[in-house]
């Protein structure tokens, strides 16, 4: 008798210890899938995006491939001072030079001198940047094909 009291009082703590456990919601997909214009693919997670206001936002790594340039190594800078990611590209001389740049929290970015606008600004979170991937594509005149199932975000980017 007395182990049947004891095991219900373990049992009565445990389910009321589990009541209070808070029950977070997955805030991101399993993963993200980025199909790219040239056939080549990146599955990014946690860390290489973010969902802000319904759109998906990456690290500036995985926007290189929707550009109409090569970008050198190391030819993505963050200018802390005014809040700009730069990205680079090599000129036929051979010298790297800024070509693209977005400003955290302005609705556009630049690109060789012409202003593209955009409905989504880049976003600067925990000292990462997040840029906005279909906006960025369109703006270069690439088709988005966006689908999302069983935690699985894929977007498909294509000439």
């Amino acid at each position: 008798m007395k182990m049947r009291g004891i095991l219900t009082v373990v049992l009565l703590s445990i389910g009321l210890i589990a009541l209070n456990v808070p029950v977070n919601a997955v805030p991101f997909p399993d993963s993200v899938q980025v199909g790219y214009p040239d056939g080549s693919k990146a599955t990014l997670s946690n860390g290489d995006y973010t969902i802000n206001n319904g759109s998906t936002l990456v690290n500036p790594a995985y926007i290189t491939g929707v550009l109409p340039f090569i970008v050198p190594g190391k030819g993505i800078w963050w200018d802390n001072t005014k809040k700009t990611l730069i990205i680079a590209f090599t000129d036929s001389d051979d010298y790297i030079k800024k070509r693209f740049a977005i400003k955290i929290g302005e609705k556009e970015f630049i690109d060789n001198g012409k202003i593209f606008e955009l409905r989504q600004e880049a976003v600067l979170d925990n000292g990462r940047v997040y840029l906005p991937i279909r906006e960025i594509a369109e703006a270069y005149g690439n088709t988005v094909h966006y689908t999302k199932s069983n935690g699985l975000i894929n977007i498909l980017i294509q000439k």
